[in-house]
């Protein structure tokens, strides 16, 4: 009797630090999110290129994407209420730089990586602390409040930084960023002091794989070959790592499962073009219609709400197709998403709004059958590692489709850049039909 309280009362206090973490991890999303919308406007006011502005969204993803990893690894040795405390410090940090300097974009971007090495702490750590903590039969649940919590943030997301930026000046989201310090009291109170372990953070790993994302970002921003060659550099010193370390973050036997390597090219070029297309939407209306960001905004909603239904009816989806019917489906509404406004560009705005409720739709249809796809024939001790090397080629991806399509915006007229985009993914469309019926057919 005196077990089952002692438990109860754990279980408990686990639960109270849930809200914290949670609407910690929401703040987090928002201000990253905000930041990327308000692109536009940093470009004219400092009177630089969208190539050159993308880097201040570009170099974030790839943060969020190594962050999550680092602190994944960290959270094994390093308790979780001193990582979080850290994230809000590095946060503050960050956000007081980027206000500080906010005449010069070199430091804007100096800030913002350190802003978003912390705003890096909140998914991950949520995820791990419920995981850890609560009970397995309610796992699931505050699992579920975290896809909950991405979809709304895309939505307050935009529509703090449309609106902020139009009202106030987007200078203002430096100063809302450091309202996280209100946090740490809850952190510190609510959450346990555990005791830590040795672990192991797979530094030369993550180094290569930032460098392998960035010499491929400064290439398309510049499309000087000496780029390309440390790209290829960094490859080949990868590849030759993970088959020599033991401690890599992940290992040769993933690349000799035929399924994983081969969707792992599909995942890359269909997330590079998600963040690519919402990255360049306020620009596109911008040079279009004249809208202001707070318009822009507003017409983001319908597409994020359409993300948040199909994501919560995912589940009734997936009785009807399986995960191979539903990418193909998928990958079709997001290439119908990008082509019919590149014909009409300049007919309707309303053209756009469909266009975004088909593609935010589409994405959030893909995420599960496409991530089931991938690691379908990985075994089950090693899914994790399988999922996190998903997740960070996700957000290596975003990164490199931020700096593409800005470099684009740069170069080329809006619907040849529309059409271009929706005739990748019609070609990855085909690919993953190809390969998916080779699956089906070898796995029979």
């Amino acid at each position: 009797m005196e077990a089952t309280t002692k438990n109860e009362a754990q279980n408990f206090d686990a639960k109270k630090a849930v809200p914290v973490i949670l609407f910690f991890f929401l703040f987090a999303l928002i201000i990253d999110n905000s930041f990327k919308l308000v692109s536009v406007d940093i470009a004219k006011d400092l009177g630089i290129s969208a190539t050159t502005v993308s880097w201040q969204a570009t170099l974030a993803g790839l943060v969020i994407g190594i962050g999550a990893v680092v602190y994944a690894s960290l959270a094994d040795s390093i308790n979780i209420r001193t990582l979080l405390s850290a994230g809000v410090i590095f946060i503050v940090v960050g956000s007081i730089i980027g206000y500080l300097f906010r005449d010069n974009f070199a430091m804007i971007l100096f800030g913002r990586i350190i802003q978003t090495a912390g705003l890096a702490s909140a998914e991950t750590l949520y995820v791990i602390y419920v995981t850890k903590h609560l009970p397995k039969e309610e796992q699931k649940k505050f699992l579920g409040l975290s896809t909950s919590s991405y979809a709304m943030s895309l939505l307050i997301g935009s529509l703090t930084g449309g609106f902020i930026s139009t009202y106030l000046h987007w200078t203002t989201l430096f100063l809302i960023a450091l309202l996280a310090i209100a946090i740490l009291p809850f952190i510190l109170k609510l959450l346990p002091k555990e005791k830590s372990t040795k672990t192991h953070v797979d530094v030369i790993g993550l180094f290569l794989i930032a460098t392998i994302a960035t010499t491929i970002m400064l290439y398309i921003s510049n499309f000087n070959w000496l780029y390309l060659i440390g790209f290829a550099i960094a490859i080949g010193l990868f590849l030759v790592y993970i088959s020599k370390s033991s401690k890599a973050l992940i290992d040769m036997t993933f690349f000799k499962n035929k399924r994983f390597i081969s969707t792992l090219p599909i995942v890359f070029i269909v997330y590079s073009i998600q963040l690519g297309y919402i990255f360049v939407f306020p620009f596109i209306l911008d040079e279009i219609y004249s809208l202001k960001l707070d318009m822009i905004s507003l017409l983001l909603i319908p597409g994020y709400i359409a993300a948040i239904i199909i994501g919560a009816l995912s589940g009734k989806i997936a009785k009807f197709f399986n995960s191979r019917q539903a990418t193909l489906v998928a990958l079709g509404g997001i290439a119908l998403a990008l082509f019919i406004p590149g014909l009409f560009t300049e007919s309707t705005v309303v053209v756009f709004v469909l266009s975004m409720i088909v593609f935010s739709g589409s994405f959030a249809f893909m995420y599960a059958p496409l991530l089931d796809t991938c690691i379908g024939t990985i075994p089950k001790e090693k899914t994790g590692t399988a999922i996190g090397f998903y997740n960070l080629v996700i957000n290596v991806s975003a990164s490199i489709g931020i700096a593409y399509t800005a470099a684009m915006l740069d170069s080329f007229e809006i619907s040849n850049i529309l059409i271009i985009l929706s005739v990748i993914v019609g070609l990855t469309l085909i690919l993953f039909w190809f390969l998916s019926g080779k699956f089906e057919k070898e796995a029979n």
